[in-house]
């Protein structure tokens, strides 16, 4: 029988771990913030080598047991991040199942709302590709719709968080931060939010001795970048 507790024991790891050899799977979860609690797919549970999402109850302490012992640090750094700030992200590593094999990954996450706007955590999806057959081929479309549009809402969220991050001097998750703020305090959802103000960062008159700065830095980072 497998075990479903994150307390169970170490997932072990084979001294030669091959990449697993299964069809193109996606899996979703959910983050819900104030509960600190994880939920799970069907085919998340499976991805992981459980028989479902009721034979498993996902922790954070059963997420990172099943992270590739490379990976491990920096997805418990992602995972933190998550929880305490419950960003949107995407990241690619490697998970390991109960079997032991090792299974490549890409995680992608959006910001996770009530119907009233209000931010209760982060929901996304896993998707492992091997290469092989696809069923429910509308159903994986839709899906990968979902995605596309999940990349696509978190490139505009960056690009403003970098407009900031370089305007005001502040770093990243400070930025994000500031983001959130107005968003609770406009009641404008994070995205759409960030949309507008990408749309009128065109009108923003950079000075002249900002631009001198920046063409200085863009023509002499190579030194830099070459030690």
């Amino acid at each position: 029988m497998q075990n479903t507790r994150a307390d169970a024991g170490p997932i072990s790891l084979t001294s030669r771990p091959t990449t697993t050899e299964i069809p193109f799977n996606i899996g979703r979860f959910w983050y819900h913030r104030d509960e600190d609690r994880w939920e799970w797919s069907d085919q998340l549970a499976r991805l992981h080598g459980y028989d479902s999402a009721a034979s498993v109850i996902p922790t954070t302490d059963l997420l990172l047991k099943h992270k590739h012992p490379e990976d491990k640090e920096r997805v418990a750094a992602l995972i933190d991040r998550v929880r305490n700030a419950g960003e949107p992200f995407s990241s690619q590593h490697r998970i390991v199942d109960v079997k032991g094999t090792v299974v490549p990954v890409v995680v992608i996450a959006d910001i996770l709302h009530s119907p009233d706007g209000k931010r209760l955590g982060t929901f996304g999806y896993y998707v492992a590709d091997s290469g092989g057959s696809v069923g429910r081929r509308g159903r994986t479309n839709r899906v990968h719709m979902d995605i596309d549009e999940m990349v696509r809402r978190r490139a505009t969220i960056e690009r403003v968080k970098g407009a900031l991050m370089l305007a005001y001097r502040i770093d990243e998750q400070q930025a994000f931060d500031l983001l959130v703020w107005r968003s609770q305090e406009t009641n404008i959802k994070l995205y759409a939010l960030a949309a507008a103000i990408e749309t009128r960062l065109v009108d923003v008159d950079v000075p002249s001795r900002a631009r001198s700065s920046l063409d200085r830095i863009l023509l002499t980072a190579h030194e830099a970048a070459a030690h």
